[in-house]
């Protein structure tokens, strides 16, 4: 198959995603899928070695969740200039040193972007005295371990996981 990009056409549009139709070769159905903007997904420690998470309501799921610092990738940004910039406003804490862990697609079967995951240890809090917590979302400094926050049912997503796991391979975190 060829690994140029086939013709799309939008069929929906959002502020936040678009449905993309397309008629690749060999398939008797169009092809749909989201195109949306990369997200940043970050898992932050700080220098007691406790996890840096939020805690929001999920429409999606009708229930709340708890989860790294995440976002969108906005027009013109970096990745770990969002990165910094969701960890600030989602946690009020700040990093001298972000390390990209890894580049990932979230749902190669639907969504076309990208999800870049990045290490920031020794977070700290700001000393700006102007953040104000980010509204809906309730920071949590989490200092049970990794292992406890793997068996707690609101960590579900399994892209945070992803995140959270590739730290740990990688000898960031341990279990």
């Amino acid at each position: 198959m060829s690994t140029s990009l086939p013709t799309q056409k939008v069929v929906f549009n959002t502020p936040w995603f678009q449905v993309v139709e397309r008629n690749p070769p060999g398939y008797s159905n169009p092809h749909y899928s989201l195109q949306t903007r990369d997200y940043v997904s970050v898992v932050a420690v700080d220098q007691s070695g406790s996890l840096l998470l939020v805690r929001q309501f999920r429409p999606t799921l009708w229930q709340a969740t708890l989860e790294i610092p995440s976002g969108h990738v906005e027009e013109g940004q970096k990745p770990e200039e969002a990165a910094r910039i969701e960890l600030f406003e989602e946690t009020g804490h700040e990093v001298e040193h972000m390390e990209l862990l890894c580049n990932l697609s979230p749902d190669t079967g639907r969504i076309g972007n990208r999800m870049w995951c990045f290490f920031a240890g020794n977070a700290r809090p700001t000393s700006n005295t102007a953040y104000q917590p980010e509204a809906g979302l309730d920071f949590v400094l989490y200092e049970l371990g990794v292992s406890a926050l793997l068996e707690e049912k609101e960590f579900c997503s399994a892209l945070n996981r992803a995140a959270l796991f590739a730290a740990v391979v990688q000898g960031k975190i341990s279990l």
